[in-house]
């Protein structure tokens, strides 16, 4: 009990000392009632450029069962916004070569994809590979346990990891080196996005033990200065602080947004969509209210074989817990 009121203490002064989000972002609206309601924020992480997104994902957080959920969204889901420019992660790039500030562009992103699946975000996150590596190395560093040997070498050939059957621990660097890394993986990128359900999975569950008082005033100002984002850091601690009080055991769901992958016909390779699962999916996962991709902006009607899949009633998915996330078998290439 001493721990939890020095905690709602410190929340309560770095609420006071906050005069604006991180990088001077608009600050989003205060939550109406953080105990009863439901939230979903838009995560995304920008490649060493700082311009295409190729990791996004929601998160979603219902207090009244302490559970989270995580939708993945492969980086090269088909959609259509312009400039002839047709896959989700590049949306942040093309705002940003038209002009737009970082800040922006990330929140005209999180617009569209909100639009995409019906629902409506309670913030974003943006963060890049520094800001990732830091976090890691704040919090000790990650252990990450895996089925067997694994070697990773990454495109730009510089980079390695070497995992060991078994627990792992790994460094900021190490980590992203592991959730960057796709190119050996048979499924390609759809590997990486398995792999990165282990690796979230392996937060949830370190932050899950608590956090000190120094750490958190380490992972304060790394919010405040590196992140980009709309969201109050008060409200995330809040909820925070709500899961750790809460007696039900924690639970995380995880989901790759339900699609194939799919070559068009120039050779150029996307993940095109399932309407019907990813409706299913958006409903479940972002707590969406309306129907999903009205504009028909994943529907590539101009490709028979696209939009075979796009509406194909018959495609299934897997949801993934962190009960049995040993399912995943990440398997490299030859």
């Amino acid at each position: 009990m001493k721990k939890i009121c020095l905690f709602l203490v410190l929340v309560i002064l770095i609420n006071a000392s906050l005069n604006s989000c991180a990088n001077g972002s608009k600050k989003a609206d205060p939550a109406s009632n953080i105990y009863q309601d439901k939230y979903v924020y838009l995560v995304a992480g920008f490649d060493d450029a700082a311009e295409n997104t190729d990791v996004l994902f929601t998160v979603s957080y219902d207090p009244e069962n302490n559970t989270a959920y995580v939708a993945q969204i492969p980086r090269d889901t088909y959609y259509k916004f312009g400039n002839g420019q047709n896959k989700i992660n590049q949306i942040f790039a093309t705002l940003i070569s038209q002009g737009k500030s970082q800040n922006d562009a990330l929140e005209i992103t999180a617009a569209k994809i909100a639009d995409l699946f019906g629902t409506k975000f309670d913030g974003y996150f943006g963060i890049t590979t520094d800001t990732f590596e830091s976090v890691i190395d704040a919090i000790g560093g990650i252990e990450l346990e895996v089925g067997e040997d694994m070697a990773f070498t990454l495109e730009d050939g510089e980079n390695s990891l070497v995992l060991k059957k078994g627990k792992n621990l790994i460094d900021g660097k190490a980590a992203a080196n592991f959730v960057r890394y796709r190119s050996g993986y048979a499924m390609g990128d759809l590997g990486r996005i398995d792999a990165q359900k282990l690796f979230l999975n392996a937060i949830f569950y370190k932050m899950s033990k608590g956090v000190s008082i120094p750490l958190m005033f380490k992972l304060a100002g790394t919010f405040q200065n590196k992140i980009l984002t709309n969201v109050k850091l008060f409200d995330i601690l809040s909820l925070y602080i709500d899961s750790m009080n809460k007696k039900e055991e924690r639970k995380v769901c995880y989901v790759t947004v339900p699609g194939v992958p799919a070559e068009n016909s120039g050779g150029l390779s996307f993940y095109v969509l399932n309407r019907k699962n990813a409706a299913e999916i958006a409903k479940k996962y972002m707590y969406a209210t309306k129907k999903f991709d009205v504009g028909l902006l994943c529907k590539n009607a101009d490709d028979p074989k696209f939009e075979l899949i796009y509406e194909d009633s018959n495609l299934g998915y897997r949801e993934y817990t962190n009960k049995n996330l040993d399912d995943i078998h990440i398997v490299q290439k030859n």
